[in-house]
């Protein structure tokens, strides 16, 4: 959704010029390449109570993805212009904020404290430019129920906005043509989606998955140029691995 950021993940992960990155972009631009929608072995944790309370900076940091966790990307932290204040995203349609505000790398919700991570796979030379994938992960932690909350936003958001929505992130105006479910089995539950937005005259596809576990929300959007996006199975993995 966010296709500055995109730019800036290649450009970081593989140290190519931006008029390589141009080329790059013409064709539509898609998601991760891992596995397709299989359940994850990790185990359902206890419905947060209302008594539950958010990680803090440091622990939520423990349990943030390293460069490592997933095989054959570079994972790094964030910079200050891929995250998004709330109040920097907005929507023509008010039902649509909450998937704005996650293709925006803002908080859903009410959440406490975050962590953002963007990993990409690194090609070995110009010619393999267009099969990187770049992928976002934000990990939120929540007092009591505020995860089960946010999750629940998010389903509402993408069913309200099948047909799309204008978006604006950081001064960034973005359409996207298409929302549609791509349901996906993670943690204690889970909602997946196919978002289409438009880049410049083409199509730019990408997949987002949101996750809970216990208390925590994770939101893994991934995006690919030279196919459609498959479910980030990888990352859903090597997270929920750390979460436990």
């Amino acid at each position: 959704m966010r296709t500055a950021l995109v730019r800036r993940a290649v450009l970081t992960a593989s140290g190519l010029s931006f008029s390589l990155l141009a080329t790059a972009c013409g064709p539509s631009g898609d998601a991760d390449g891992a596995a397709g929608s299989k359940p994850s072995a990790a185990a359902p944790s206890p419905s947060p109570t209302p008594e539950a309370k958010a990680l803090g900076a440091a622990e939520l940091e423990k349990l943030t993805l390293a460069d490592g966790d997933v095989p054959g990307v570079k994972t790094e932290k964030a910079g200050a212009d891929d995250v998004a204040k709330t109040a920097e995203v907005t929507t023509d349609k008010a039902a649509c904020q909450p998937i704005a505000q996650a293709g925006g790398l803002a908080p859903v919700g009410k959440a406490v404290t975050t962590t953002e991570r963007i990993a990409a796979t690194v090609p070995a030379d110009e010619a393999g430019l267009k099969s990187m994938s770049v992928t976002s992960v934000q990990l939120a932690s929540y007092d009591g129920k505020g995860a089960e909350e946010a999750l629940a936003s998010l389903k509402a958001a993408g069913e309200a906005c099948a047909g799309g929505f204008v978006t604006t992130v950081k001064g960034e105006k973005t359409r996207i043509k298409a929302v549609a479910p791509a349901p996906v089995t993670a943690g204690d539950d889970a909602a997946g989606w196919a978002i289409t937005a438009e880049d410049e005259g083409e199509d730019l596809h990408s997949r987002m998955v949101a996750f809970r576990k216990g208390n925590n929300l994770v939101v893994i959007h991934t995006f690919r140029f030279d196919t459609k996006p498959d479910v980030p199975q990888a990352f859903i993995d090597a997270q929920l691995k750390k979460l436990g």
